[in-house]
């Protein structure tokens, strides 16, 4: 469902790369040298196929769990503060994990980088590292970073299976935001195989299939994850979708809610909620929405574009115009961002020479889609025709 052009239900995180960051061909990323692995109580060799729970794998709260609640954030902000000058390998990392938790990517990144100026070969660093690359769109950098960390495992006598399971789910995840699906598949469905309960992997691998509108599929999935884990916000978020591709919003509502009841921050629920707001003409409630989704991820490229819609229906069309700009330093090349700023400019600030630049821009990119750039195309012809 679309509210405006460019203005979509929100599925994941994951972005198309920009032009300028397109990783080249690599070799199976994937393939981590096990055969050394043993326990390390009583030196017993482990099958690469053992179960490992999310648990096992890293604490719950800080690597596979959601955004933090907005009850949690004040204390991981006030840990971030505290540890401004952090400068053991520990607090560097601890430091970076609760960044990264509050949406803080860039910052987080830094944190990361630190730790490894002191620990060049620490795979925690680097794995997370990538994870924070990964989240602002710089595919080649995250991946060059997990090959890394891949040599660094490789290097150890007794590779910890847990980090084993860390590194291979934040790769399957930049497959993922880079598009390539069939790696990211194989990875997440043998993690899952390891561990039935493992939601983060059922959460990923049914979004690609949503974004695939391989509906059925995604279906699927998430009701085997809920049967098999439990309750998981990315999860209710996914019936949401569903529940509108088929027509019903009132039931996406309550999926968007449900989902809202276990993860309050989670921004990919609070925008497609902000979305169906915006449908029933309640702009106010839908601003709430976008801001709050901002508050948890303030680099959400999808609440930005919310808001500047809400902005430009409202008549702020300064604000509008900031908040769509804003977007576009965010993520170089994102096409509903730039279309919905040449309306503005078109319509509202009456700036022709600006509009057409921008319609311009959507129809040369390689992320909009053709009825978008059908739709750029004809604005273009129509401003030239006066």
């Amino acid at each position: 469902m679309k509210i405006l052009i460019g203005f979509a239900i929100v599925m994941t995180t994951a972005c198309a790369t920009k032009p300028s960051d397109q990783p080249g061909p690599r070799e199976n990323m994937d393939v981590v040298d096990l055969t050394k692995a043993m326990n390390a109580e009583g030196g017993k060799k482990v099958a690469a196929g053992e179960t490992i729970t999310a648990e096992a794998a890293f604490d719950w709260r800080h690597f596979f769990k959601g955004a933090p609640s907005s009850k949690e954030r004040p204390a991981l902000q006030q840990n971030i503060r505290q540890l401004q000058s952090a400068a053991s390998v520990e607090d560097l990392i601890k430091r970076g994990r609760n960044e990264f938790a509050l949406g803080l990517y860039a910052a987080s990144e830094s944190s990361f980088r630190q730790t490894l100026r002191r620990d060049g070969k620490n795979i925690d660093a680097l794995i997370e590292l990538a994870a924070s690359l990964q989240k602002q769109r710089r595919m080649a950098a995250a991946l060059d970073t997990l090959a890394e960390a891949k040599n660094n495992l490789n290097a150890i006598e007794r590779p910890d299976q847990a980090l084993v399971f860390r590194y291979r789910y934040t790769l399957a995840m930049t497959y993922l935001a880079n598009d390539d699906r069939t790696k990211a598949h194989t990875i997440l469905t043998d993690l899952i195989g390891k561990d039935k309960t493992f939601l983060p992997g059922y959460a990923a691998l049914a979004f690609s299939y949503l974004k695939d509108g391989k509906d059925s599929v995604a279906r699927f999935i998430v009701d085997q994850a809920l049967d098999r884990g439990g309750d998981h916000a990315s999860l209710y978020n996914i019936l949401g979708i569903l529940a509108e591709r088929q027509g019903n919003a009132a039931v996406a509502k309550d999926h968007y809610n449900h989902a809202l009841t276990l993860s309050d921050t989670y921004a990919a629920a609070l925008v497609n909620r902000g979305n169906l707001y915006m449908a029933a003409h309640e702009a106010s409630m839908a601003e709430t929405d976008y801001k709050r989704a901002l508050d948890a991820d303030p680099a959400n490229a999808d609440a930005m574009i919310g808001l500047g819609v809400v902005q430009r229906q409202t008549g702020r069309y300064a604000s509008a115009r900031d908040t769509f700009e804003r977007v576009i330093e965010i993520e170089a090349d994102n096409p509903q961002a730039r279309f919905n700023l040449a309306n503005l400019m078109r319509e509202n600030l009456k700036d022709d020479g600006q509009a057409l630049r921008y319609f311009n821009e959507v129809t040369q990119s390689e992320r909009a889609n053709q009825n978008l750039k059908s739709l750029a195309k004809a604005a273009i012809e129509e401003i030239r025709s006066l």
